[in-house]
């Protein structure tokens, strides 16, 4: 009798602290659903002709923060990659160079072969490019990264070797030797 109690309080406390698959989904479902009708909402705001111009950043970072919310609660959901990479841009229109690098290393970590691997590679080049101070190390690292990529358009490679080559030169003084 001792024997089928034990077992019955042990199978009790592992599906109550394994929860219900069924939670889980529907806790994933809402998730997902907060983020597609948050970001319906700004393209929305976005598209109306009398509020152009009016998605803010707080809007922004209320987005960021349902993708995060959907990205640790699922970290291995290949949409927590969709929801990295959306961060990740987000952090890089908002010029926050320095959160948005860290999202998009973790995007490809985490996920290496994420199918907009090639623009957050760039993307992540083009910050350290750019921003003051300049990386050069960090620079080079990405964009050799980039030429590995298997499909990488051709004038691609051209112009990623072309900047490589002349990575000396801020961006500003490489677009102007490059007229």
């Amino acid at each position: 009798m001792k024997t089928y109690s034990l077992l019955s309080a042990v199978c009790i406390f592992v599906l109550f602290s394994c929860g219900n698959p069924t939670e889980q989904k529907s806790k994933k479902e809402n998730l997902r659903e907060r983020i597609q009708t948050f970001e319906d909402s700004l393209l929305q705001l976005q598209n109306n002709s009398q509020n152009s111009g009016q998605v803010t950043s707080l809007h922004q970072i209320e987005l960021i923060n349902r993708l995060l919310a959907y990205n640790r609660s699922f970290p291995k959901d290949s949409f927590s990659a969709d929801c990295l990479f959306k961060v990740h841009m987000i952090y890089d229109q908002l010029r926050a160079t320095k959160e948005a690098i860290a999202y998009g290393d973790t995007l490809l970590e985490r996920f290496p072969s994420y199918k907009n691997r090639q623009l957050v590679l760039e993307s992540i080049g083009s910050s350290y490019d750019l921003n003051e101070p300049r990386d050069t190390a960090m620079v080079r690292k990405y964009y050799e990264l980039l030429l590995k990529e298997p499909q990488l358009p051709t004038q691609k490679k051209q112009d990623i070797k072309k900047r490589l080559a002349l990575l000396a030169l801020s961006f500003e003084e490489y677009i102007l030797k490059s007229n």
